[in-house]
This record gives C-alpha cells, sequence and structure tokens, in this order.
C-alpha cells in the first residue's frame, strides 16, 4: 500500500508529466500560429501602410476587449468549479455567455462615436472608428455563442483538439484578411477576419462538444456560483484589459498613426513571449492547480515546480527576440518599418516582467480566491500611470519601462498573497531574471556595433550562436524532467 510519501510523490511526478505535456501541445499550437501570423503580417505589411496599422492597433485593442469581456469569467468557472461538468451548470452558463455577447455588441455601438472623437485628435484617420466599431464588436456577439464544450476540453487537458480548434479559426481568419486586403487594401481587412475567426470557432466549437449540447437553461444556483466566482473575473478581465491594452490608448493620442502602427507591429512580435506563458499558464498550469486547491502548500509547490519550464521558454523566446529583432525587421520588412527592431528592443524589458506575472497568476484562481487576481490587475492598470513622466523624460524607451514598472508592482502584490512558498517564487523570479539580463545584455551590446546592411551574414550567425544556448537549456530541462519521470515509474513498478 502506497505511503502519504510516496501518494505526492507521485502527484508531483504526475503534475510535472501532465504539464509537460500540455507544454507541447500548446507550443505545438502556438509555433503554428506564429508562423501563420508572421506569414500574414508580412503580406498585409505589403499590401497596407504605416497609418493603417495604426488605426488597426486601435480597432485591435476595441477588438481584444470585446473577445476578453464575452467570457465573463465562465470558463475558469467550469474548469474550476466541482460540478462544471454538470448539463445544469453547463447550459445556465451559456445562457449567461450568449446574453453578455449581445449586450458587449451594443455597448461598441455606444462606444463608436466617442472612440472617433476622442483619437482624432492626433490623426483624422480616426474618425473611420465610427463605423467600424460596431461592425467589429459583432466578434463579441458570435463568440457568445459558442460552446462551453471549450472550456471542458481545457478541463480535461485535451490540448490536441483545442490546439486544432484555434489553428483552423485562424487559418480561415487569414484567408479571409489576405484576401479582402487584395481586392480592397484596407483596415476592413481584419475587421472581416476577426469575425471569420469567431465564427469558425464558433460552428467548430459545437462539434468538438465533448459534453451536453448547449441550449438555453437556467439553474438559480448554478447562477450563483458563476456570479459568485465570476464577479470578480469580470472585474479582473476589465482591468486586465485596460492593463494590456493601455499602452495603445494612450499612445493613440500621443503619437501619429505611422508611430502608433510601427509600434504596434514591434508590440505584436515582443509579446510572443506573453502570449506564450498566457497560452501555458491557462491551458496547463491552472487546470494542474485546480485539482489541488484544498492542499495550498503542495498547489504552490506543483506551481514552481510547473512553472520553471515556462520561465525558460518564455525567456528563450523573449531574450532571442530581443537580440534579433533589428536584423528581423530590416531584412522582412522595407525601410518604413525598421525602427520596429529597436523598439521591440526595449519592450523585451516589458514582455519579460509580464510573464513574470502571467506565471504565477492562475495560484489565486485556482484557490477560489479571484479577487487577488482582480486587485494585482488593478494595481498594474494604476501603475501605467508612471509611463507618462517616462514618456515625458525619454521619449517612447521610457514609456516602455513604465508600463516595465506596473508589472513589477504587480508581481510583488502577488507574491505577498502567497499562502506558502513565498520566499521560493521570489528566488525563481529573480534567479530567471538576474540570469537572463546578464546572458544578454552584453550580448545585446555586441549585436549593436555590427552593421546589419554591411554584415548582414556575421549578424545572423551572431544571433545564433547567442540565442541557441537558450533554447539548448530549456530543450535540455524539458528532456531531463521526462527522463526523471520515467526513472521513477519504473522503480515503482
Amino acid at each position: 500500500m502506497p505511503t502519504e510519501a510516496n501518494t505526492h510523490s507521485g502527484g508531483h511526478n504526475s503534475s510535472r508529466s501532465l504539464a509537460i505535456r500540455g507544454s507541447m501541445w500548446t507550443m505545438f499550437g502556438y509555433g503554428g500560429s506564429q508562423v501563420l501570423r508572421l506569414g500574414s503580417n508580412l503580406i498585409l505589411a505589403r499590401l497596407l501602410f504605416p497609418e493603417a496599422f495604426g488605426l488597426m492597433a486601435l480597432v485591435n485593442v476595441f477588438m481584444h476587449g470585446l473577445q476578453m469581456f464575452s467570457d465573463v469569467g465562465l470558463g475558469p468557472s467550469i474548469i474550476q468549479n466541482k460540478r462544471g461538468r454538470e448539463t445544469s451548470f453547463l447550459r445556465t452558463a451559456w445562457t449567461i455567455q450568449v446574453v453578455r455577447g449581445v449586450i458587449l455588441w451594443l455597448a461598441s455601438c455606444a462606444l463608436a462615436l466617442p472612440a472617433a472623437a476622442f483619437f482624432s485628435v492626433s490623426d483624422p484617420m480616426a474618425e473611420s472608428l465610427a463605423m467600424m466599431l460596431p461592425v467589429a464588436g459583432m466578434t463579441a456577439l458570435i463568440a457568445g455563442f459558442t460552446s462551453t464544450g471549450v472550456f471542458l476540453l481545457n478541463r480535461s487537458m485535451s490540448l490536441g483538439r483545442l490546439t486544432g480548434l484555434e489553428m483552423v479559426s485562424q487559418a480561415v481568419s487569414i484567408g479571409v484578411m489576405i484576401g479582402w486586403a487584395l481586392v480592397y487594401p484596407s483596415v476592413w481587412a481584419l475587421v472581416a477576419g476577426g469575425l471569420a475567426f469567431s465564427f469558425t470557432r464558433m460552428v467548430l466549437s459545437h462539434f468538438l462538444n465533448p459534453g451536453p449540447g448547449d441550449w438555453f437553461a437556467w439553474d438559480r444556483s448554478c447562477a450563483g456560483e458563476l456570479f459568485k466566482f465570476g464577479k470578480w473575473i469580470f472585474l479582473s478581465t476589465l482591468v486586465t484589459f485596460l492593463a494590456t491594452n493601455l499602452d495603445r490608448l494612450m499612445l493613440g493620442r500621443l503619437l501619429s498613426m505611422a508611430e502608433l502602427g510601427v509600434y504596434s507591429i514591434g508590440m505584436t512580435f515582443a509579446r510572443v513571449a506573453i502570449h506564450t506563458s498566457s497560452k501555458l499558464s491557462t491551458l496547463v498550469i491552472f487546470p494542474l492547480l485546480s485539482r489541488l486547491q484544498d492542499e495550498p502548500d503542495r498547489l504552490v509547490n506543483a506551481c514552481l515546480k510547473a512553472r520553471r519550464p515556462v520561465l525558460w521558454v518564455s525567456g528563450a523566446v523573449c531574450a532571442g527576440f530581443a537580440m534579433g529583432a533589428p536584423l528581423f525587421f530590416e531584412t522582412l520588412y522595407d525601410q518604413r518599418y525598421h525602427e520596429a527592431g529597436r523598439i521591440s528592443q526595449w519592450l523585451a524589458l516589458y514582455t519579460w516582467t509580464h510573464v513574470l506575472v502571467s506565471s504565477m497568476d492562475r495560484i489565486p484562481l485556482s484557490l477560489g480566491k479571484p479577487r487577488v487576481l482582480f486587485t494585482a490587475n488593478l494595481i498594474t492598470t494604476c501603475c501605467m500611470a508612471l509611463a507618462l513622466p517616462g514618456y515625458m523624460l525619454m521619449g517612447l524607451q521610457g514609456f516602455i519601462l513604465g508600463m516595465a514598472l506596473s508589472n513589477i508592482a504587480a508581481h510583488i502584490y502577488l507574491l505577498s498573497t502567497l499562502p506558502f512558498g513565498r520566499r521560493a517564487m521570489v528566488l525563481q523570479s529573480t534567479g530567471f531574471t538576474v540570469g537572463l539580463f546578464v546572458y544578454s545584455l552584453p550580448l545585446i551590446i555586441l549585436l549593436r556595433s555590427i552593421d546589419i546592411q554591411q554584415s548582414p551574414l556575421m549578424h545572423a550567425l551572431t544571433v545564433g550562436m547567442a540565442a541557441s544556448p537558450l533554447v539548448l537549456a530549456g530543450a535540455w530541462f524539458a528532456w531531463k524532467a521526462v527522463k526523471s519521470k520515467d526513472k521513477q515509474e519504473k522503480s515503482r513498478s
């Protein structure tokens, strides 16, 4: 009969194994997604112009916000709640989701004229937001009808089918965007692509639903549990939207549409590490930790172990892009977009501080404390005010430093709320941060001394040699974890 120690050891090994398998599926899907995104971005950059990308960045802010609000925390509620597989619970959640989607579309219509008036102060092109936002807002309306089966697949960690769902939807969306831009090159291509993504994902989600069919229903007890958990998720989503998009809202008044367009392209690729960490945290760490919600000490230890490969992978992506961004943009984009390379190097600092937060912010949700996550996101949003004096002192670079400081403030707060393992989490975050800084900064300075136009091959070889140790280290860490799991399983058998 297994002892308590063996049971705990087996649980830790199982947690690590699930995290690694989930990471593989997530990274496979994310890698494919980024290949599609890169290809479409390169094509659209040639079909459109920097001013259009600036306007697209503002449209993206509102579209992203509407997509976030269409959830209202129902996904985490279904994953975390012990009743998350019950038919009445799922159908009540779906009904709330549909109603919310309708309300959000109406809200986007109401916001259209004020948004156009606000941003057109710096550039008259922004007046077209009055027409775009009501159409773009239909993505929230469509997303409201997405099946709850998506959350059930996440709960059971069936990440293969989730990956397929997202990649097919993205492929359809990209096809629509490029086709539209070829016929009618304007920002409407992005709006059409967003609608195509939401509609494709909604339809496919019902075919992949492993649970009961979705339909309108209302159970008062289920609704009470959803609203009790979801009210803080909704408020947290609101401030998360502001924290992750406030930069473009603020810069939309400080920069021209062309400058904002170049910044947004740099941010698109600098966010690769952010999206990697967020996807791994949502799809892998959160479902894993939710299984240990009654054992806070084991939950924090499981997070420390599952977080390590997330930091390795995200850190490698972040540092690698900081080193290679100037070469990337000067080789693949025309001269109008070259400045995005230098901007991305500064954005790498903001990106890493965001990864530190997103790789541990699932702990309060897993413990059923969404209010903690809400407070952390509120701190991030409020501290974004530091970006304004940074802009006044150092321009765009100072603005980015202020953004990074807002993430650090939220990270410190989350550390203070941990029930156990604060010292271990601080050491893990500090160790990775110092290591990346010490390794990357001298190499970035060296790369800046090499003229890309004069010696592109030398620059590319230097970037490859500089970034490869981090990638190899991440691969070695994952391999070591898998081998350790195999040895322990053999010893038990």
